[in-house]
């Protein structure tokens, strides 16, 4: 088996293939750690200081959304306070938990009708004169949030709006979406609309052996010509008892 690491995985479909306006999904199931990926993929296209970061939740308190980033070795708190992140709290909006920092914006009043146009005039207003010339990467934390929060149909038309957004906008500036879904809870439908839109798709399927988590990665879609479906298992470490690292082994 070929061993690697997150980072040359990340390198591989982001560095060389990843264009403006891309969409790349990561599917995952309910006892699946595949959502670290996301942050790894987030915080990674920020680590070189060409691209702003830009969290849209709609799953968790943003606290509890800090305390996930952190466990994928993203500090939320700390790049916001280089100017490097903000995040859209549709979550606290919707059910009115107060912002606990200047980094975190609320949406008034979100709703299935008029979240698109509120959420543009952020982008507008707040997101893009701080931004300035950096490209934007934006992480979806979680599509299934969204889903729960509006319905799966309003979510397929606010997918709807995020690919003419993009198309739009990335026609002026470069803009990355990852998007965190996980399957278990979604029906079919959102599953195969997700999939018809991403550029690269990724899904991870675990299975619980005799007490062991076990975890395989299928990278499924990328915008490479020279693309093959790719297997591997995936797996999580642990450096100086905070620190979690990926690792992959690919499936001959």
């Amino acid at each position: 088996m070929e061993r690697i690491v997150g980072a040359d995985i990340l390198d591989e479909l982001f560095t060389e293939h990843a264009e403006s306006g891309s969409i790349t999904s990561i599917l995952y199931d309910a006892y699946s750690l595949g959502w670290v990926l996301g942050f790894e993929i987030f915080r990674n296209l920020l680590a070189d200081r060409e691209f702003f970061g830009v969290i849209h939740n709609y799953s968790l308190p943003v606290p509890r959304l800090i305390s996930r980033a952190s466990f994928a070795t993203l500090n939320i708190p700390e790049l916001a306070s280089q100017g490097r992140v903000r995040v859209i709290d549709v979550f606290g909006s919707r059910y009115g938990v107060p912002p606990i920092a200047n980094y975190v914006i609320k949406v008034d009043n979100p709703s299935e009708d008029t979240l698109t146009p509120k959420i543009e005039k952020i982008y507008r207003e707040e997101i893009y004169p701080i931004a300035e010339s950096r490209g934007i990467v934006k992480l979806v934390y979680t599509l299934d949030g969204t889903a729960v929060m509006f319905g799966e149909r309003p979510t397929l038309r606010l997918l709807n709006w995020e690919i003419a957004f993009l198309a739009r906008e990335s026609l002026k500036r470069n803009i990355l979406t990852v998007v965190l879904l996980n399957t278990d809870v979604v029906s079919e439908r959102l599953v195969a609309w997700i999939s018809s839109i991403s550029d690269t798709m990724i899904a991870f399927r675990s299975s619980i052996k005799e007490d062991e988590l076990i975890e395989k990665m299928l990278i499924l879609k990328t915008p490479s010509p020279s693309f093959e479906p790719t297997t591997y298992e995936f797996r999580l470490s642990t450096e100086n008892g905070r620190t979690h690292n990926l690792h992959f082994e690919k499936v001959e």
